[in-house]
């Protein structure tokens, strides 16, 4: 399967009107510039921030061909005390109140500038896609799952969603622990916290908790996400897998723009990466959200 830079390098080819790409990159490749037998090694785009773990991968997958999909989310759950009960007494009920949401398909992108001679090397250009570009449509995405505030054009985010614990921690650990310990309440089993990496640090510097001292991050066994898009002093715990889903309607796409406000003049580039996507967030109590003293 072709990486997004292979498949965008594979379209400019492709397009007739873009055949000047395909000349150059010829030229580039072979006996029509008298290329040495074996050329001197270019280093290509060398790779960004490589994260082990990110919301996405906490988050059960789907896919929809649709622009909004629709779900019932549980609101609240009253368990009635169980007791004996005698021969035509009342038997004690369970209530269960369901609301239909609608979560419609937000486009989430981030673009960046390129200069033309990138362009020209094919292999490079490729590189930087996969490398880059497709990292920072990454953040961008966190953003929304974890931030989004329900507005179009945003995503409706966990943080939204999530259920307050009462009161804030006296520090980083007592916090974290205090919505591991609401999420279990309601009956879920966390498997997932994401905290902002400067609270992960200041923590394991100053805690010396061997906690923290794992790999891959964990706390008490839970898989821990380092998120630049969590609010230093908050974070966020629950059961993501299966209480939350992401519906992928299309893919990482990667477009180039030669002639974008001043590019030309400038000899650079526009190219574009998006994805378009809806997050259905089943049970809010699977879901905790609090605060501590950084």
């Amino acid at each position: 399967m072709k990486t997004p830079g292979e498949q965008i390098i594979t379209a400019l080819l492709e397009r007739p009107e873009r055949r000047h790409f395909s000349v150059l990159l010829e030229r580039k490749a072979g006996p029509i510039l008298g290329a040495p037998p074996n050329p001197m090694p270019v280093p290509r785009v060398i790779t960004g921030p490589v994260v082990p773990l990110r919301m996405r991968d906490l988050i059960a997958g789907g896919t929809t061909e649709a622009d909004s999909i629709a779900y019932a989310r549980e609101t609240s759950i009253t368990n009635s005390v169980v007791v004996p009960v005698g021969a035509g007494g009342l038997k004690p009920q369970a209530d269960l109140t369901y609301e239909i949401v609608t979560s419609p398909v937000r486009t989430i992108p981030a673009y960046m500038k390129a200069s033309a001679q990138l362009l020209d090397d094919y292999a490079s250009f490729q590189s930087w896609i996969d490398a880059r570009l497709l990292y920072s449509l990454s953040i961008a995405e966190e953003r929304q799952l974890l931030n989004g505030n329900g507005v179009a054009p945003n995503l409706q985010g966990f943080m939204l969603v999530a259920i307050a614990v009462g009161a804030a921690g006296a520090n980083f650990l007592a916090g974290v622990a205090a919505g591991v310990a609401q999420v279990f309440s309601f009956g879920y089993v966390p498997d997932g916290i994401v905290v902002n990496p400067a609270d992960w640090g200041k923590a394991l510097g100053t805690l010396g908790s061997p906690a923290l001292i794992t790999s891959p991050l964990s706390l008490w066994g839970i898989p821990v996400v380092l998120s630049l898009a969590q609010t230093a002093g908050s974070y966020l715990v629950g059961m993501f897998n299966p209480y939350s889903q992401i519906f992928d309607r299309d893919a990482a796409a990667v477009e180039v723009a030669e002639q974008n406000q001043d590019d030309f003049v400038r000899n650079v580039v526009t190219v574009r990466a998006e994805e378009r996507l809806a997050l259905a967030i089943y049970q809010p109590g699977a879901f905790a959200k609090g605060t501590f003293t950084p």
